[in-house]
């Protein structure tokens, strides 16, 4: 999977970006549907779970079992945990940033949207370790999710998210979007050394 991380980054050379579209359909054939700039084509409507029915007001949707978005691509816990797994702005508040992970994809007539159940926060008593490190894209969370689902907009989202245990009860979420930002050089016993910041 580092040959498609590559590829989605934008030091990725043109040439390798161009085929980019056709390792997609080798790598992943059945994606349902690409949120991009373009329509998206009309599929039938089919009667939709009663949790989702409850948080988006309506009987029938479309429902996706994965989707690209800005070069990604996106899937349901039940296709693959993996891509299910996402850091996002809840309410589209961009001031925190929450791991969660997708349990249906839908399209209404308003569009593509998530629905998502997020880790829970630490208990108080247990400190996350990672808070004083803010250059380290790591949180440490509960390994419980939330029992009521929310909607994410796909534009909501930073990134998708590795995870570890870190004890039967904590998990470990790391964004998977990695900014690099060119720092001043510094001069080492004459060699002059530039740094990046990650």
């Amino acid at each position: 999977m580092k040959l498609k991380y590559w590829l989605n980054r934008p030091s990725c050379p043109p040439v390798f970006r161009d085929v980019k579209s056709l390792f997609d359909k080798f790598v992943s054939p059945t994606v349902d549907v690409i949120v991009e700039d373009c329509p998206i084509p009309p599929m039938p409507k089919e009667n939709i779970p009663a949790d989702l029915q409850c948080l988006i007001n309506v009987h029938q949707a479309v429902l996706h079992a994965h989707i690209i978005y800005k070069g990604s691509i996106y899937t349901r816990e039940s296709t693959h945990m993996g891509n299910s797994l996402i850091l996002y702005y809840p309410d589209s508040v961009m001031h925190t940033q929450i791991p969660g992970t997708i349990k249906y994809i839908f399209r209404t007539k308003h569009g593509v949207g998530f629905t998502v159940r997020h880790y829970l926060p630490l208990h108080s008593s247990y400190p996350d370790p990672f808070r004083r490190y803010p250059h380290f894209p790591a949180q440490l969370h509960s390994l419980a999710l939330a029992d009521h689902l929310e909607v994410v907009m796909p534009e909501w989202v930073v990134s998708h998210i590795a995870q570890w245990s870190f004890s039967p009860q904590h998990i470990i979420a790391v964004s998977l979007c990695c900014v690099r930002v060119p720092l001043s050089p510094i001069c080492y016993n004459g060699l002059t050394i530039n740094r990046i910041d990650y």
